[in-house]
């Protein structure tokens, strides 16, 4: 049987798993800045496949972002792709790099390098982040020096045909049969997930279309909320300092989310609104005064924030929190 190592943060007392977990991807792929809405309790899970200096694993975990900084990259790089298949019932991801910004969806593929920034976003907190991931030595991969790799990072790749589709075929074999080879069968193993990648990248980068307007707007859009999910809590975020960031004006942010039916002013808010009514049902909280969970989440009036959490969600702050510790109170 292939060695494996899995790690499970439901073994961990809750108040251990998020650190735990955050080591754990850190060292996996690279260092990284990881958060998540979810740490007071974080659930994740991961198996862990070193095929002869390539890793495989399949993971499942709450939603989350994660940044990989320039100074982290200074601090260690081993220079790696990392390769990951989205999965079923996934959250799709929002993936940064270079000069790419994409949303991937569930059974597509998408390609990072950990010599250069990135960030990955879950972008559906409801639900998990599920995939097959690889982590592979750039110099595992027989590639010409001058391939524009930087091309693809970041982007969507099908995993339904090709190339992508034999990677996601392989992966899934060897989730479901790792048990069926032995350790001697790795470097093997390693060698052919090589090939499929080099053969999904040289083959990617001979047909790549040029991206048209509409992809253009959707990677836009994507990159702005990221970029308003990280500096959520940040009072200061207003659509003024998002237009400037990202070196457009302010009305064309107007109209990017106009096209969605919103406003971006409006969109902060109600993703305000959200975490903190997370935060109101957690026990983890349960001590915390409202008015700090409302300053922590970027309201800076408890007033104001308690008029529009209670039009929002039809009950005030204070009775979200009463009813999220009643369901937890024993029956006597």
């Amino acid at each position: 049987m292939l060695p494996s190592t899995t790690a499970d943060t439901a073994r961990l007392e809750p108040r251990e798993r998020f650190d735990y977990w955050h080591q754990m991807m850190s060292s996996v792929i690279s260092p990284l800045d990881f958060t998540s809405d979810a740490a007071p309790d974080y659930q994740g899970r991961i198996r862990l496949t070193p095929l002869d200096g390539v890793d495989t694993f399949p993971v499942m975990m709450q939603a989350f972002q994660c940044h990989r900084t320039p100074r982290l990259i200074r601090r260690a790089d081993a220079e790696l792709y990392h390769i990951a298949l989205v999965g079923p019932g996934s959250s799709p991801m929002a993936v940064t790099q270079s000069t790419g910004q994409y949303l991937v969806t569930p059974g597509t593929l998408y390609l990072t390098d950990t010599s250069r920034p990135f960030s990955v976003l879950a972008t559906q907190p409801e639900r998990y982040a599920i995939g097959h991931c690889v982590e592979i030595p750039k110099r595992r991969l027989d590639l010409p020096r001058d391939a524009p790799v930087d091309q693809l990072l970041a982007r969507p790749l099908a995993a339904t045909h090709g190339f992508g589709a034999l990677i996601a075929q392989f992966l899934t074999h060897l989730q479901q049969q790792h048990h069926a080879y032995q350790e001697t069968d790795a470097p093997q193993l390693a060698a052919t997930l090589g090939d499929l990648i080099t053969g999904l990248i040289t083959h990617t980068l001979d047909t790549t279309p040029p991206p048209d307007s509409e992809t253009a707007e959707r990677t836009l859009l994507i990159a702005v909320r990221a970029f308003i999910e990280r500096h959520l809590d940040d009072p200061d975020l207003k659509p003024a300092a998002i237009a400037a960031h990202h070196h457009i004006s302010t009305r064309q942010l107007q109209r990017l989310f106009q096209r969605q039916g919103t406003t971006p002013a409006a969109h902060i808010r109600q993703r305000r609104l959200e975490r903190a009514h997370r935060d109101l049902s957690s026990l983890a909280h349960a001590r915390t005064p409202i008015h700090t969970i409302a300053r922590r989440r970027g309201f800076t009036s408890h007033t104001v924030f308690t008029r529009t959490y209670t039009r929002h969600y039809g009950r005030t702050p204070t009775h979200t929190r009463d009813l999220a510790l009643n369901r937890r109170r024993p029956t006597p």
